[in-house]
This record gives structure tokens, C-alpha cells and sequence, in this order.
């Protein structure tokens, strides 16, 4: 799902519209493949997409450089994560199940927006090592999600950890 040279040589004013094209395609493609899965995938996808849409918007004065380096971890995250669905679904209750798989892809697809927002924030010059230290630490907690089948306990860390991040970034804007 590598972008078009087009997409990346794109206004930043058309940024935000031409990624979440890539995520409702990536949302359709797994819901296609996999109908069975097609509530929980849209039940996780849907409210991604949107706060994603929101901090792209946020963010599309970020560098040239951040976006292009997003769009990349973005486009390999998607794919892995139709990967590992399609794995997840071949083999129910064995490894990582498919809600684990949607919650990992999802909070690191969202951290991934986080990092980009903090990119446009720290070209401004607001102060965002508040911000940055949680997004260290939660990236660190994902990575133990995605490592750690069926964990609902680290699950609900990784939900509180976004929250917090959510709220020290505004914070940060005010700065």
C-alpha cells in the first residue's frame, strides 16, 4: 500500500484527505476479505480513522520530511496488520487473537498520528517533552501488546495511555 508519488508530492492542505483515503481503503480491503470480522474491524477502524482525520488536520503544516516518514509507517502498518488479521483469523485461538491484533495495529497506527502532531508542535516551537516522554512510554507498552496474546490487563493500560496522551497534547498547543 506504498503511496503514489502524487500523494506524496501533495499541498499539505491535501494530506489529511488523501491518508484517510488510505485507511477507509485498508478498512474496506479487510472487511472484504474477511466479512466475518467486518463489525470488529470497523468497530476498532471507524473511531481510529477519525481521531486520525483529526490530528492529520492538525498537522499539516508538519515537515515535508515527518509526513513522508508517517505515510511510510502508515502504509506498513497497514499492511501488517492485514497480515496479521488474516493470520489471527486462519487460526482462532492459537497466538494473538483478532481483537488483540486490531488493538495493537490500532493504538500504534494512533501513536504513529500522535508523533506526527508533536513533529508540527515542535516546529512552532511549543514545548512537547511532556508529551513526547508519554509517547515514549506508551510505545514501549505497545510493544509489549503486540508481543503478549490476550492480555486485557495491558490492553487497558495502552487505552489510559493514549487518553493521557490525548490530553497533554492540547495542553502542549496551548503552550
Amino acid at each position: 500500500m506504498t503511496a503514489p508519488a502524487s500523494e506524496t508530492a501533495a499541498p499539505p492542505a491535501a494530506l489529511p484527505a488523501l491518508v484517510d483515503l488510505r485507511l477507509a481503503r485498508a478498512t474496506a480491503a479487510l472487511c472484504r476479505d474477511h466479512p466475518v470480522l467486518a463489525p470488529a474491524v470497523r468497530g476498532v477502524l471507524a473511531p481510529l480513522r477519525d481521531r486520525l482525520y483529526r490530528l492529520h488536520v492538525a498537522s499539516r503544516q508538519a515537515a515535508a520530511a515527518a509526513w513522508a516518514g508517517y505515510t511510510a509507517d502508515l502504509d506498513r502498518g497497514l499492511d501488517e496488520l492485514s497480515a496479521e488479521v488474516a493470520r489471527a483469523a486462519e487460526q482462532p485461538g492459537r497466538g494473538r487473537g483478532v481483537d488483540d491484533v486490531l488493538s495493537a495495529a490500532a493504538a500504534r497506527l494512533e501513536l504513529n498520528g500522535w508523533e506526527l502532531r508533536l513533529d508540527a508542535l515542535a516546529l512552532e516551537g511549543r514545548d512537547v517533552s511532556g508529551a513526547r516522554q508519554l509517547a515514549d512510554a506508551l510505545a514501549g507498552r505497545i510493544r509489549e501488546l503486540t508481543g503478549s496474546p490476550g492480555s486485557a490487563e495491558l490492553r487497558s493500560q495502552v487505552v489510559r495511555e493514549l487518553a493521557g496522551l490525548r490530553t497533554a497534547v492540547p495542553a502542549a498547543e496551548r503552550n
